[in-house]
């Protein structure tokens, strides 16, 4: 397969049936159970590409999209595994592919509201993450089960596996970054100031070394860390230790900056947060006009993240200001939204 051929495919965002693509070798035939024909090098290559496009666009995509997208490679890279005799090279090429996928599977469901499938996907997909060696991989996924941890009310949990996702990737790298931005947030569900301004701090000590390409673009990614995502990250661990004019210093810079960018969850969880330190502040007409900003933003990509922060923002702006009828209106447009699903 030529170049050109793999762009024409993957603009159209398909796979060839895999005797097409994988029947490269000699001996020629076999299912995916049997025979020792190994994928072609064109069909490894095509799989990475198509892997790096649907994380690409995981922030641009609606959700649904991109679940559908996963569950139609998702099988065809395991039938590949099922062969026998594939070089240890392949496998753990394939390994790498299906640990990616699964990952994205993984956010699907997790973004769709199903909690359970998320947590039992995203466990599926650190063993191949493990067999590939994909470190940055396994890192990324235990800061995914340190956030279900701490929406589970396991606050010393969730502060645990950040950690331990940090101890599988380099000290300087931008998973590392991630990693102590996840784990502020659990320390900032425990209450623990000093540990979430230290955890704070790691991270943007490590976010001011890296080089362009390890910022990549804001918004969802697996190997990259942008300024912009670490802003919102930060905001989010202030929001959680209960000190929004701390997140206020993330957020208020970063909103018109991810507007430019495009990237949709993030500029309405950027909100959110901005949000909850306007409340706190009484100034209550601001802090509504930025959710609703969020919802309008994210209407065409639901997320129960958004849903679910917004809720949140209803409840404690209650506690900060009592009963207000802009709250109420806000409220029922939250319970109509597309995304309320948790």
């Amino acid at each position: 397969m030529d170049g050109s051929t793999r762009r024409r495919l993957l603009a159209v965002g398909t796979l060839l049936p895999l005797d097409l693509l994988a029947l490269g070798g000699p001996g020629g035939g076999g299912g995916a159970g049997g025979g020792g024909v190994s994928p072609s090098p064109d069909l490894l290559g095509h799989l990475d590409d198509r892997v790096t496009l649907i994380t690409a666009g995981y922030e641009r995509a609606p959700i649904s999209a991109t679940a559908a997208q996963v569950r139609r490679h998702l099988p065809v890279v395991r039938s590949l595994l099922m062969r026998d005799s594939l070089p240890q090279a392949t496998r753990t090429r394939l390994h790498h592919v299906v640990g990616r996928l699964g990952a994205l599977r993984a956010t699907t469901r997790h973004d769709l509201g199903d909690t359970p499938g998320a947590t039992a996907a995203f466990g599926e997909a650190y063993e191949h993450a493990a067999l590939a060696d994909d470190t940055t991989l396994q890192c990324w996924i235990r800061l995914w089960q340190s956030s279900l941890a701490r929406k589970a009310g396991r606050p010393a949990d969730a502060a645990a596996l950040a950690a331990a996702g940090a101890a599988l990737v380099e000290r300087g790298s931008p998973a590392a970054a991630r990693a102590a931005a996840i784990e502020a947030r659990a320390h900032g569900a425990l209450g623990d100031r000093a540990a979430v301004h230290g955890a704070v701090g790691r991270a943007w000590n490590i976010a001011g070394s890296l080089s362009a390409d390890q910022h990549g673009r804001p918004g969802f990614s697996i190997d990259t860390l942008h300024v912009l995502t670490l802003s919102e990250l930060s905001a989010a661990a202030y929001v959680e230790l209960g000190m929004p004019g701390a997140a206020s210093v993330y957020t208020d810079a970063a909103i018109h900056h991810l507007d430019t960018a495009g990237a949709t969850g993030l500029r309405s969880m950027a909100r959110i947060a901005a949000a909850t330190a306007a409340a706190k502040r009484r100034d209550l007409d601001q802090a509504v006009e930025l959710v609703g900003e969020a919802l309008t933003i994210s209407h065409d990509r639901p997320s129960s993240v958004i849903a679910r922060r917004s809720r949140r923002f209803v409840s404690e702006a209650r506690g900060y200001v009592g009963w207000h009828a802009s709250l109420d209106n806000l409220d029922e447009r939250v319970r109509a939204w597309p995304a309320h699903t948790s």
